[in-house]
């Protein structure tokens, strides 16, 4: 996965290059959590530019209610959210609604129906 984002992000410098693009990002589902890190990704960057200064400017992953980990994770300072933002990442969020798909409530665990509302 490694070598076929570092040939998307060299194909992107080069439309840098020629004045096509100022900029680009990764937006994804899960691979900031699974598959690679925002170091992993500016290293990636970095060497898809010939080791200069690359055009990386954003990533963008899901953050909702329904998908905490991204929200807990950046309160206490660790995870992608933070990572991206620390190195002058645009950080995006997608699926706010997670896709209009609400969580699953049971009667019991409605804080409606048990008064926690």
């Amino acid at each position: 996965m490694h070598s076929a984002i570092r040939d998307a992000f060299a194909i992107l410098e080069e439309e840098v290059a020629a004045g096509r693009v100022a900029g680009y990002g990764v937006a994804t589902w899960a691979g900031l959590e699974e598959a690679f890190t925002v170091g992993e990704l500016l290293a990636l960057a970095t060497e898809a530019a010939g080791g200069q200064h690359h055009h990386l400017v954003a990533v963008k992953m899901p953050v909702s209610l329904v998908m905490m980990t991204p929200i807990a994770r950046a309160l206490h300072g660790r995870g992608p959210l933070p990572a991206a933002a620390d190195v002058g990442l645009r950080v995006m969020a997608s699926a706010p609604l997670h896709g209009g798909a609400p969580p699953v409530w049971s009667a019991r665990s409605s804080p409606i129906s048990s008064g926690r509302a």
